[in-house]
């Protein structure tokens, strides 16, 4: 189940592609051009927002906004307690 808010960047990039209405989580965002050099500064800003986590960015691994499976790995994962 994906998390509110991975739910608000896919509605953040797919309001910038109105010609798109789905984003499968393993698509590449950059290759598929979804988003851009011009962009990834904004998706950080996006990021920052939905996750309310600032994000550093002299410490920047790309890996982890290549999907969006990857960005809520590494920005909206929560431990889960049984």
């Amino acid at each position: 189940m994906a998390s509110a808010g991975i739910d608000e960047v896919r509605a953040w990039i797919l309001g910038r592609h109105p010609e798109r209405d789905a984003i499968a989580p393993e698509e590449n965002l950059i290759e598929s051009r979804l988003v851009d050099s011009l962009s990834f500064v904004e998706l950080v800003y996006a990021i920052e927002g939905a996750s309310g986590v600032e994000i550093d960015f002299d410490t920047i691994d790309i890996q982890d906004f290549q999907t969006l499976s990857a960005i809520e790995k590494a920005f909206f994962a929560t431990v889960r307690i049984a």
